[in-house]
This record gives C-alpha cells, sequence and structure tokens, in this order.
C-alpha cells in the first residue's frame, strides 16, 4: 500500500511540475485544509445526519472533503490564481512544483487508504495480500495526521495532533471490531448442522411381562 502512495505521489508531481510552484502550493493548501476539516467534522456530521449504516463515516468524510476542496480551490483560483500571476525561477518553479506535487499526492492516496481501511471492505483477506496492513497504515495515516496536527494547531493553541490521531485509531478500532463482528454472526440462511439419529435400546423389565401364568390343577 505504501508503494502505490509513492506511485501516485510520482504521477501527480510529474503533472504538477508542468503547473508551476505557485498553483501547485495553492492545490496543496487546499487539500490539507479539506483533509483536517473530513476529519474533525467527519463524525460529527454522521451523528447529526443520524447515519448508523456501517461505513457511514466513509461516506460523510469523502463527501465533506470533496466539498471543501471544490469550494476552497474556486475561491481560491478567483481570488489568487486568476488575479495574480506569481513568477519564480524556471529550475525552482519545475523542482518546486513537482516537489509539492508529490506531497500532494501521497496526501491524497494516504486519505484514500484511510477511508478504505475503515470501510466494509478493510477487513478483507483481498486487501491484506496486496499490503493493506496496520504497519503500511500506520505511515500513511502519520503523514496525514502530521499535516492536519499543523492546521490544527495554527486554528487553536489548544489543539494538538494527538486530537486528530485519536479520532483516526477510534475510527480505524471501530472499523476492525465491526469487521470481526461480522465475520462471527452466521448468516439467516445458515442451518445447523443435523446431528445423529440415536437409538436408545429399552431395557424389559418383569413388569413388561405382565403376571405368570396360573396352571389348571385338573389337567394335571
Amino acid at each position: 500500500m505504501f508503494w502505490i502512495g509513492i506511485i501516485l505521489g510520482l504521477a501527480v508531481a510529474g503533472l504538477m511540475a508542468k503547473k508551476g510552484l505557485y498553483e501547485t502550493w495553492t492545490l496543496l493548501f487546499n487539500l490539507i485544509i479539506a483533509v483536517y476539516l473530513a476529519l474533525t467534522l467527519g463524525p460529527v456530521l454522521r451523528q447529526l445526519l443520524s447515519i448508523q449504516r456501517r461505513g457511514g463515516d466513509v461516506f460523510v468524510m469523502l463527501g465533506t472533503a470533496v466539498i471543501c476542496l471544490t469550494v476552497l480551490y474556486g475561491i481560491s483560483y478567483v481570488i489568487f490564481l486568476s488575479q495574480f500571476r506569481v513568477t519564480f525561477p524556471k529550475i525552482l518553479d519545475v523542482a518546486g512544483g513537482g516537489l509539492l506535487g508529490f506531497l500532494a499526492g501521497f496526501l491524497v492516496w494516504s486519505f484514500v487508504a484511510f477511508l478504505i481501511s475503515v470501510s466494509p471492505l478493510g477487513g478483507s483477506r483481498i486487501l491484506g495480500k496486496i499490503g493493506f496492513n496496520s504497519d503500511s497504515l500506520g505511515r500513511s495515516t502519520g503523514y496525514m495526521t502530521w499535516w492536519t496536527g499543523i492546521i490544527g494547531k495554527i486554528v487553536s493553541a489548544d489543539a494538538e495532533r494527538d486530537t486528530i490521531e485519536q479520532t483516526v485509531d477510534v475510527l480505524v478500532e471501530n472499523a476492525g471490531k465491526a469487521a470481526l463482528s461480522a465475520r462471527t454472526v452466521p448468516e439467516p440462511n445458515e442451518s445447523k448442522p443435523a446431528e445423529p439419529a440415536t437409538t436408545e435400546e429399552k431395557k424389559i423389565t418383569p413388569a413388561d411381562l405382565g403376571p405368570p401364568p396360573e396352571l389348571d390343577p385338573q389337567g394335571m
């Protein structure tokens, strides 16, 4: 899973190197804000919307991130990107855009991998075979919570990175418990195995034979 993020980051780096440092920085900043809002507001919105279905956190956080990123980038484009043009030396523009593009691409994959891990698909054996394990998930979520922790400290002096990490850990733990309980609960159509029929041999007692026959004295 970690190498998928590296490959995606390199692909985004090649794309954003052509866009330049100024536009790539705007994208990365808005992306960090969107992920931060998704992690902090997602569980709250789920409770407000009374979504009890398993995997509801995934849809709420994904929708929150997409909406926030769209709105924030649209505002940035109208106010900054379309009005001002900041130029850098060619090598700095290409190298800086590529580096920030790599960071943005890896952040996107870290967030997607986190959503997959807390979804109903997170506990499947197929995903475990392709690298969705606790080690790779820890590296991805650590990178994600590092960025969001910075935003949390900027927003509030009392906010710490541990708060975001606790939210992520609780969501992952709840998803693991839900996946384990889903495996142990039998299906409704599943029938119990038939027990072998056992026959008990009935013992004959003297009471079952009845009274002894009477002898006729005249016939003797």
